[in-house]
């Protein structure tokens, strides 16, 4: 990364730590840290990432970092969906896990066209060496990462035959925690690896943001779970006001500046 990207995105990490945690992460740090602890020390889990981690592309700013996050928030929104249910704790686990291995493979595929459907396709042939895996497990999961893009319509693979309620379930809760990802995240992190990997300079960057910035808003309305609806947009709403400070610290320092 360039020396003035990353000072661009240190100077972002100084605005976004100044806002308040979004009230998803203080209310529900118990599943949290069940979700981390699955992440972490989970035997399939470990053997995943010991595949898929090398793959990651950084400079696309959808690498390790960004597939954490999504794995871990999918597996927390997991918990919580399933709170009311009668099922066994270790049936909920399970779940859990489901998610992680989605939010681990749903970017696996992410610098080519089409992603989501290639990034499927990878999955299925990754999960076909974990054979703990059923085979609606596996399509449940593909289906997952199939679905897992903004405003294109849902569809449900030949290969997502197990329950509908949990395959629509875990599709849903990947949705979400990726577009969790379009709050702070997109302007600590995702926006600065983006730029420096396409080359841009500051004035670019002051051009693409109201752009940038109205795309961030419209992902509210299409949260898929009820925890999504609830908590999300205090999510993309905290993003923007850093987004928002960040486009006047640029305008301060870069606009009249010839970029040095």
């Amino acid at each position: 990364m360039n020396e003035t990207i990353r000072k661009l995105q240190r100077e972002a990490e100084r605005i976004a730590s100044k806002h308040p945690v979004p009230e998803f992460y203080t209310r529900f740090k118990a599943p949290v840290s069940i979700a981390r602890k699955l992440f972490f020390r989970h035997p399939g889990v470990l053997r995943l990432r010991a595949i898929v981690e090398p793959q990651f592309n950084e400079a696309l700013g959808h690498g390790l970092y960004h597939s954490t996050r999504v794995s871990i928030d999918a597996a927390v929104l997991l918990f919580i969906e399933m709170d009311s249910a009668k099922m066994k704790p270790m049936a909920v686990e399970r779940l859990m896990v489901l998610g992680i291995f989605a939010g681990l493979l749903h970017d696996i595929c992410r610098g080519e066209e089409n992603h989501a459907e290639c990034g499927a396709e990878r999955a299925e042939e990754i999960l076909k060496h974990f054979p703990h895996l059923s085979k609606n497990e596996t399509g449940c999961i593909s289906n997952a990462i199939r679905n897992h893009e903004a405003f294109v319509a849902e569809g449900t693979s030949s290969q997502a035959k197990g329950p509908r309620e949990w395959v629509q379930l875990v599709s849903d809760c990947l949705y979400d925690a990726d577009k969790f990802r379009w709050g702070a995240d997109t302007f600590t992190h995702t926006l600065w690896h983006m730029a420096d990997n396409q080359g841009l300079c500051p004035r670019e960057l002051i051009e693409r943001f109201p752009w940038g910035m109205s795309g961030t808003v419209s992902i509210i309305e299409t949260f898929r779970t009820p925890t999504g609806r609830q908590y999300g947009p205090e999510i993309i709403q905290t993003g923007v006001e850093i987004g928002k400070e960040i486009y006047r610290y640029l305008l301060q320092h870069y606009r009249d500046s010839n970029d040095k």
